[in-house]
Parts: C-alpha cells; structure tokens; sequence
C-alpha cells in the first residue's frame, strides 16, 4: 500500500512512472502485477493503467481524461468535445482521441477510443479543473466539426450543438479557418454561421471574409436530402436549414 495513494493522485499512469515513483524498473512491475492482482489499479491498454476507486471498484478517471491519456499530444476532439463542453444533443459510446501519433482503437468500460489524424493541432486546452483532460476549445471543436461533419454526429446534431453553445469568438473562428486553407471549409462555415449571426455576435464582416474565399466551383453541404442552391455562397443545403431540428433531419446525419 506504500505507493497507492502517489498513483490514485495521479489516476491515470505507466510503468515509467512506476519506474520514476519506485526508483527502479523491476520493482515497478512487481508493484503494478500486484496492485493489479489486488484489485487496486486495472489496465486499461497496453501500458496505460488507472487508479480504482476502492468504494465502487470504478477506474477514477473519466473517459476524456483516459482519452488525453492515450499518448504524449493526444486530445480530446469532434463530437466527444462536443460532450465535454457540455452542448451535444447525444453522447456517444465512442471517444475521438485526435493524435498525430497512431493508435490502435481499443475498447475499455464499454466505449470505444478511436483515432483521429488532426488537419491542425492548434485551440487545445488543459482545463484548470481538469487538468489531465486535453480538448479543443469550443471555437476549434466547432470548426474541427464543419470541417468533417460525420465527426460531429451528423448535420442534425451538429446544428443542436449550436443551438446550445452560448459563445463563439470571431476572431478566434478566423483564425482556426485560415489555418485549415480550406475553401469548401470556408463555405460550409459561414453558410451555416449564418443562421446563428445573432446568437453569436458574428459581424457582417466576418461572413465576407468567408466569402472572398469562395471560387466558383459548386459544393454540397450533405451527400443526402433534398437541397436547393445558394448562389452566394456557391452551395448546395437544405431549403430551410434550421428546420431540420423540426423534423428530425435523420436523412442528413
């Protein structure tokens, strides 16, 4: 029991920090198969264990903290960001762990934890009451979801996030969509934007820019459902978007 209370602070933890915490590496192992064997920690992939609760036999670690855990830079994106921030429709069974690192997807406690190649790897965030979680803000979730809108559950709960989220920053959805380069980005962000310009504050300038970065070639918003084209924004969408929420909109998801 001398190292239980070290690693039930550190909840989530390797055998190099055993190593680091003991001092020597064969007595790390022995420590870990025994604490394992007692019930006191559980693996949770291949050298990555957590701390049990010794009450309710439950890992302390939650999933976006066992998400962040996954190796050195990984984060917590898309939909599961959505979820952590708390304005998703629907939580999902499934965690998108984003890593420039390759992972192999395993399950553990019943979701799955699945790997993301990020296009950018900027707006990730250490909250302070959370410190083990990494997760992009709410501005980079947002755009990381236009950007691939399977990620963000589908149109429909996309749309609900939004409904939900009480502030973006213009200036900091800026600066994510110059990052990705993106034109079809570009069109899908501020077409849809448009329709919350008023939650959000977005000025009108902000959907020029978006705009001027349009050329001429004709996009869809979603592969399914009915769709009309918006000429100014060089897209194809649903006649009335946000009627989707309405109606269910289970043919764009």
């Amino acid at each position: 029991m001398k190292y239980l209370a070290a690693l039930q602070q550190k909840k989530l933890f390797t055998l190099q920090d055993a190593e680091q915490l003991t001092g020597n590496l064969m007595t790390a192992k022995t420590l870990l198969q025994s604490y394992k064997k007692a019930g006191y920690i559980i693996s949770i992939r291949r050298n990555l264990y957590a701390a049990v609760d010794l009450a309710s036999g439950e890992p302390l670690a939650n999933r976006y903290e066992i998400g962040s855990s996954v190796n050195h830079g990984a984060f917590i994106s898309h939909h599961s960001a959505l979820e952590y921030h708390g304005v998703a429709n629907q939580v999902f069974y499934t965690v998108t762990v984003s890593s420039a690192d390759r992972f192999t997807e395993f399950e553990f406690g019943g979701i799955t934890y699945e790997q993301y190649a990020p296009k950018i790897m900027s707006g990730v965030i250490a909250p302070p009451r959370m410190p083990l979680v990494s997760v992009t803000d709410i501005d980079q979730t947002v755009i990381d979801c236009f950007y691939d809108i399977p990620r963000a559950g589908g149109l429909e709960e996309l749309l609900e996030a939004l409904r939900l989220i009480p502030a973006l920053h213009e200036e900091a959805l800026l600066n994510y969509l110059e990052e990705y380069n993106q034109i079809y980005l570009w069109q899908k962000a501020g077409f849809v934007l448009q329709h919350f310009a008023s939650d959000f504050n977005l000025s009108t300038h902000f959907f020029e820019i978006c705009k001027s970065k349009i050329h001429e070639r004709k996009k869809h918003l979603t592969d399914f459902g009915e769709t009309v084209y918006y000429p100014e924004w060089k897209l194809y969408a649903p006649k009335n978007l946000l009627s989707i929420l309405n109606d269910g909109g289970d043919t764009l998801v």
